[in-house]
């Protein structure tokens, strides 16, 4: 007797060879029956024996794909077929709403790299070689269900050996949407900085390695944008490079060809490996080798390197013909998104260029490289972006409502869920600038058409002057539905909590930058309890003036001027003759004292990242602040050389005040500015400790940008008894506040009668 079984997959199970995994399976096991994609995923019907239909479906998930992810699989009986034949694979269909997950690009699997280096092999040096286990997705997409007609690659007609390996499905190449070779697919085209073609295809390559080789600073259309590349080992090259996109100190990637090539530059643990070379790529920070033979002002005064590897068989051509370490940078103005096409290239950065190296796939969204590190012990995500998203984890249950949390200024993403549908978009960037902003529209735009997705609830930061909440305040007008504001410090502490699955309360720790507070002061040290519905703020740094707001946070001085007027007079700080107040002036300085006691444009912070600002200017780090957590990294980077930290401790009185003022006599007294560096994160390090143990039965979580710093959270994880709730996918920076933002969205209609507090809401 035979049985016939309805089975409805939902996942990441497009685009990543699951189709012919199932019609393999089918075979192997003799059931008869077909396979298709829709809009909601992967729907089978299959019939046969009991026996072998029930090792079919467990097979189904714990054999599936390595690019796949199944989250539901829901089985049900149907009646059987009489005369049915064989095992098909149909044609996708397209009705009803979408809610399949998008695949994130994935870097070149082995299988294809091998392809291009073959002589023998149709693909041999072809740039855009892909099969089902590799290649771009996201980048290429523009609606559901993901076939080539909906994607980049609609234009490229196959020729008859890709036609045939593409309707193979016991072929790798078996709908894999990009599939191509150079017969039929994308090619490429090398460009002066004036626009001249130079030379295409294979000779276009061969002519980037000879100008890479002899120092030239080339644009070079990867996956999800254009990178700037050149010769690591060059000073010179590295100096135009920052001159064209003005990134005066801000650190560069370097991409290698291989981990022996790799292992001259720097210095990392099996774990920094492992990570480096997984098939998402990313770029990963590791501690730079001594006497390495790269340029100096690669990563300037900061002791790790953002090093990755080949993610296409274009990026592996050139590593290997090159045989020297790329500089690859995202091209792009500072503060601007990353270019995806050659003329844009050429009109914004032409004038600083050599050449151009582009090629006729289009990139429907940009996306940048993912950027992690090891720290406390742990993947630390600082950037979610290629190879990692969009990141799609399942609901647990439905949502009420379809929501959208557009996170916070800089950093920005986008999150959204829908029924049992949650969704984090890749990085975007800084909201600052209209380009940036137009970047979340289209962002916005596609979840629009892939989804058919359209908000009931817009959730955002409680500030009112970030770009994000004007332009969700703007949206809901406009388009309908209501709008849900959660505190920024919370939302850090939930995006721990989301991707960890749990809705509290715990004992939360927020130490960042800058956040909008409830009480209408600058929020960046705050130690919460929380859960999904609330917060209590248990405590906090002492608070500090900022004196001239935004523009203290560009020069430090100004920060450690208004931490030491808390405690001290103008007169006993002017015979400290600190050297960074010294240069103020005497005007400069009378001046910012005033605005520092009259309490003009200079608000009140509990920051522990604006207290690394004026460490910084302390022991004579930077004089003004080149890119975000500059000074951070500075302070870390001068720690990571002392021999021993210098003893220094936060005082915490009964009311949870934590006070830097305490940390003053050690850090005016005598020792080394390494030794003073290193005291101070120790004594932050303890503070976690200390306040863990005042809340010891509930889980400690740690959130925000401070706890990227690696010498921190190494040390917080030799402290603690047991292990804190970190987030190793979502950024524990502002990337990861969306995410946070729609956990506490979701949760919102399911409030308990008692609630933790009521400030967030």
């Amino acid at each position: 007797m035979n049985t016939r079984k309805l089975v409805e997959i939902s996942g990441i199970v497009q685009g990543v060879g699951f189709r012919p995994f199932v019609y393999g399976l089918a075979l192997t096991h003799q059931l008869t029956g077909w396979v298709r994609n829709d809009a909601q995923g992967v729907t089978i019907e299959v019939q046969g024996a009991e026996g072998p239909l029930h090792a079919f479906i467990e097979a189904l998930q714990s054999k599936a794909p390595p690019l796949s992810r199944i989250d539901r699989c829901v089985v049900s009986t149907l009646a059987p077929s009489a005369d049915e034949q064989g095992f098909a694979i149909h044609q996708s269909h397209q009705s009803g709403s979408a809610s399949a997950c998008i695949s994130p690009d994935q870097g070149a699997c082995a299988a294809c790299l091998a392809d291009v280096a073959n002589p023998a092999d149709r693909h041999h040096r072809y740039p855009f070689t892909n099969c089902t286990h590799c290649g771009p997705r996201y980048t290429i997409i523009r609606r559901l269900p993901y076939d080539r007609p909906a994607t980049a690659m609609a234009g490229f007609a196959m020729c008859p050996s890709c036609h045939q390996a593409y309707h193979d499905p016991l072929d790798r190449r078996y709908h894999a949407q990009p599939v191509s070779c150079p017969q039929c697919g994308p090619s490429l085209t090398l460009r002066s900085a004036s626009g001249d073609t130079l030379a295409e295809r294979d000779a276009a390559l061969v002519e980037t390695v000879l100008a890479l080789k002899a120092g030239a600073l080339v644009a070079i259309k990867g996956m999800g944008g254009f990178h700037l590349m050149c010769d690591a080992q060059s000073e010179l090259a590295e100096a135009r490079l920052r001159a064209l996109k003005r990134r005066p100190r801000k650190p560069l990637a370097v991409m290698c060809r291989d981990r022996a090539q790799a292992e001259a530059y720097v210095q990392a643990s099996e774990a920094e490996w492992q990570l480096a070379l997984s098939q998402a790529r990313p770029i990963t920070l590791m501690r730079k080798a001594p006497h390495a033979a790269l340029a100096d002002n690669l990563a300037p005064g900061v002791p790790y390197l953002g090093l990755f590897f080949p993610y296409t068989p274009l990026h592996q051509m050139l590593l290997d013909e090159c045989d020297m370490p790329l500089v690859a940078t995202s091209a792009n103005l500072s503060g601007s998104p990353i270019l995806t096409e050659g003329e844009a290239v050429l009109r914004e950065l032409g004038h600083g260029l050599d050449l151009v190296l582009d090629h006729n796939r289009p990139i429907i969204h940009p996306c940048d490289d993912s950027l992690v590190q090891i720290a406390g012990g742990h993947r630390q995500m600082l950037r979610l972006a290629r190879g990692y998203a969009p990141w799609s984890p399942p609901l647990p249950a439905p949502v009420a409502q379809s929501m959208l949390a557009v996170g916070a200024q800089q950093k920005a993403s986008l999150a959204l869920a829908f029924e049992q549908q949650r969704i984090y978009g890749p990085y975007i960037g800084d909201l600052g600038s209209l380009a940036m902003q137009a970047e979340l529209d289209d962002q916005f735009a596609l979840y629009r058409e892939v989804y058919q997705f359209q908000p009931a609830l817009w959730v955002c930061d409680r500030h009112p002057d970030y770009p994000s909440t004007r332009w969700a305040t703007e949206q809901a007008e406009r388009m309908g539905g209501d709008l849900l504001a959660v505190q920024h410090h919370h939302a850090h502490l939930l995006s721990v909590m989301a991707e960890h699955g749990i809705t509290g309360p715990v004992n939360g720790i927020a130490f960042d930058g800058t956040g909008w507070g409830d009480d209408g002061t600058v929020w960046g040290g705050e130690w919460l309890y929380a859960d999904v519905h609330g917060f209590e703020r248990r405590g906090h740094l002492k608070g500090f003036r900022l004196i001239g707001g935004e523009q203290a946070i560009r020069e430090p001085v100004r920060v450690l001027l208004g931490w030491l007027l808390e405690s001290m007079t103008p007169e006993a700080i002017r015979a400290l003759r600190i050297p960074a107040i010294e240069r103020l002036g005497d005007e400069r300085f009378a001046n910012l004292c005033r605005l520092w006691q009259l309490g003009r444009n200079a608000p009140y912070a509990s920051s522990v990242g604006r207290l690394f600002d004026a460490l910084a200017a302390l022991l004579e780090v930077v004089d003004t602040i080149d890119y975000e957590g500059e000074a951070g990294l500075l302070v870390e980077g001068l720690a990571a050389s002392a021999p021993a930290p210098l003893p220094m401790a936060f005082s915490l009185d009964e009311q949870g005040i934590f006070d830097a003022d305490a940390l003053l006599p050690a850090l005016l007294g005598p020792g080394s500015a390494a030794a003073k560096a290193a005291g101070f994160i120790e004594a932050l390090a303890q503070l976690v400790l200390t306040l863990a143990e005042r809340e010891p039965e509930l889980p400690l979580v740690l959130s925000g940008g401070v706890f990227q710093n690696r010498l921190l959270m190494d040390r917080i994880a030799t402290l603690l008894p047991r292990p804190a709730l970190v987030s190793e996918t979502l950024p524990l920076n502002d990337g990861g506040i969306a995410a946070g933002q729609l956990w506490h969205a979701i949760h919102r209609c399911h409030a308990p009668a008692r609630r933790v507090a009521t400030v967030s809401e």
